[in-house]
């Protein structure tokens, strides 16, 4: 008998258990694994294509109706407000982190590591007080205190003055623990191989929720458009291979087809340009979080002027492919675009907005990039032989399942709007408060002094 065998009969397993137990359907808590269903060796549920498939009218029922429930709940939360939609992505996040942590939980091991899972949870609050910190501090903080520089008293105004130092007092405080809880050598390996995983999930994850966030607080409609967007290609996509996928599109995701992609791709596109104009018209969208429209806890940011961004205008052709042609540099032709564009519509000149540009570069990443975010995540599954990260969305899976390439989107809008809509380094008047926290007395002084000069120079009157 080979050692292996005498390893495993002399604890009592029989060698039909061992390949149970090394086969991909046993049960996760048995073996150790994560609490999540799983599947066979190959990771996929069936290689069937969803056109072929005999119960895909059952299941396009069981996704349309949780898709209805999530957009109405959406839609409830976006109508609250600002606050209310934070309060929604810190939620969903949440619920990532936990499909997440227990993704790669040893039921047998945990048993002898305890407290470790609260370890992870303060690891994670911490990294969640210094994300949303310092969104509260640049736009809630400020715009406050311009209006009552009394409102947050002494305390509350240290706090966000060196919120960055006490978010890392606070995760060395973490660290310490950590430390102290390593106890038993055959645990090691394990232990600090969870430490990893733990702020590699609150990294990756806290990084790209956290840019929904700067999205909403640069106006709603930044956070509105992509993640809408996102779900109405998701949609179509789903649809176009309903009906007519018939090429698989790549083998780690083995019901998407080419059919579906395209189809996508074409009516993501095709509507676009017309969601931007008509999401444009509400100011409660368009108005960012600032001095003049501050953070609310109920509704959204008013009485702000409307960004030339939104307002539809003549624009040539040629202007509004310059950009693009220009980015991607020698792969495209200096006007050929517009050459095109006049050749086969007659288009010299368009009434758009330039929001409405905005809107076909975030339609087309959300087309193109964005699903590989769920090809990723298939794949991720795969890796441990589950078909869903949970079932908590009936047809979908997990949140996680749901948001795999929102997350990728959230990312990039945020990117693209720092990078080619508004101006950096600009500084608020609240921004400027919260740096003069640190001057000393002497230089507060000399500052008063400056600043008193420059009113009477430029003739103002103290109000």
């Amino acid at each position: 008998m080979p050692p292996s065998l005498r390893q495993r009969a002399s604890r009592g397993i029989s060698p039909n258990e061992t390949r149970s137990t090394n086969g991909g359907n046993s049960s996760p808590r048995a073996n150790g694994g994560s609490p999540r269903t799983r599947i066979g060796g190959s990771g996929g549920a069936g290689g069937k294509l969803l056109v072929d498939a005999p119960s895909k009218w059952k299941s396009l029922v069981t996704r349309a109706s949780s898709a209805f429930a999530m957009i109405a709940g959406f839609a409830t939360m976006l109508a609250a407000g600002h606050v209310p939609t934070i309060l929604l992505i810190f939620i969903i996040q949440g619920l990532m982190v936990r499909e997440l942590f227990a993704l790669a939980v040893e039921v047998r091991k945990e048993k002898d590591v305890p407290w470790f899972r609260l370890q992870q949870w303060y690891f994670y609050g911490t990294a969640v007080f210094f994300t949303y910190g310092r969104f509260l501090k640049h736009k809630w903080v400020e715009s406050s205190i311009v209006k009552d520089p009394e409102r947050l008293g002494a305390f509350g105004l240290f706090m966000f003055a060196h919120h960055s130092f006490i978010s890392y007092i606070g995760w060395m405080v973490g660290l310490v623990l950590f430390v102290l809880s390593l106890r038993s050598r055959g645990l090691y390996l394990y232990q600090f191989g969870q430490f990893a995983w733990t702020h590699m999930i609150i990294v990756t994850i806290l990084m790209q929720s956290s840019c929904f966030v700067a999205n909403v607080l640069e106006g709603m409609i930044w956070f509105v458009f992509p993640v809408s967007i996102v779900f109405f290609n998701d949609a179509a996509a789903y649809m176009c291979g309903f009906f007519f996928g018939r090429t698989p599109l790549i083998k780690i995701s083995p019901k998407k087809t080419w059919e579906g992609f395209i189809g996508g791709l074409i009516v993501t596109l095709i509507v676009a340009p017309f969601a931007a104009a008509w999401m444009q018209k509400y100011e409660w969208l368009i108005c960012p979080v600032d001095d003049k429209s501050p953070l609310r806890l109920f509704g959204g940011a008013s009485g702000c002027d409307v960004d030339p961004l939104f307002v539809a205008k003549e624009v040539t052709v040629g202007s509004i492919v310059g950009g693009f042609e220009s980015a991607l540099g020698w792969m495209v032709p200096h006007g050929w675009v517009a050459t095109v564009a006049r050749a086969l519509f007659g288009l010299e000149t368009v009434r758009v907005s330039w929001f409405q540009v905005h809107a076909v570069v975030f339609a087309s990443f959300a087309s193109i990039i964005a699903p590989f975010g769920g090809f990723f995540a298939s794949g991720f599954k795969r890796a441990f032989k589950i078909k869903d990260f949970s079932d908590t969305i009936p047809g979908h899976g997990g949140i996680t399942d749901r948001m795999d390439c929102q997350m990728v989107m959230a990312l990039f809008s945020h990117l693209y709007i720092t990078n080619f809509i508004r101006q950096p380094g600009l500084m608020t008047v609240g921004q400027l408060l919260l740096k003069i926290e640190f001057l000393t007395n002497e230089n507060l002084l000399r500052l008063y002094k400056a600043v008193g000069k420059m009113i009477v120079t430029r003739g103002l009157k103290l109000p």
